[in-house]
């Protein structure tokens, strides 16, 4: 009988080592959960897309200061639409466009020809990116 009575101590206590895991796991894993990223700033984006264009683009140094400039001047448009809640959504995604016409244009006038080119064709592959990502999140998210 004392065999029996202590190998079932044992799987008692391994049943609740086992249950004490679990739940200090879970733990960790909603204190993870619950400290969200903080989004970037305006500043914080300008800066992040201006040093990518200035590596894939090759800017020269008078047109990463005007590229810097143009960025963080469109950063900051994003950000009071995005923090704008008095328009709808279909008003912010127009403006959202608008603003990324105008960008384009300013741009155009600092970018060579082969520069804008290219720009153009990483952001198309950017926004099919996007797409799918968000079409993969709609469909198993």
């Amino acid at each position: 009988m004392k065999i029996v009575t202590g190998r079932f101590l044992r799987m008692r206590r391994n049943a609740i080592v086992g249950a004490m895991f679990l739940i200090l796991g879970l733990m960790v894993s909603l204190c993870g959960q619950s400290q969200k990223k903080t989004p970037p700033t305006p500043e914080e984006r300008a800066n992040k897309l201006t040093l990518w264009m200035k590596t894939n683009l090759q800017l020269g140094d008078s047109q990463v200061v005007r590229v810097q400039e143009i960025n963080l001047k469109y950063a900051n448009k994003m950000q009071q639409l995005y923090d704008n809640t008095t328009l709808k959504r279909r008003q912010k995604v127009q403006l959202l466009q608008d603003n990324d016409k105008a960008k384009d244009q300013e741009l155009k006038g600092v970018l060579t020809d082969d520069q804008y080119k290219t720009y153009q064709s990483k952001k198309a592959e950017a926004k099919k990116q996007v797409k799918e990502k968000m079409k993969h999140q709609k469909n198993y998210g």
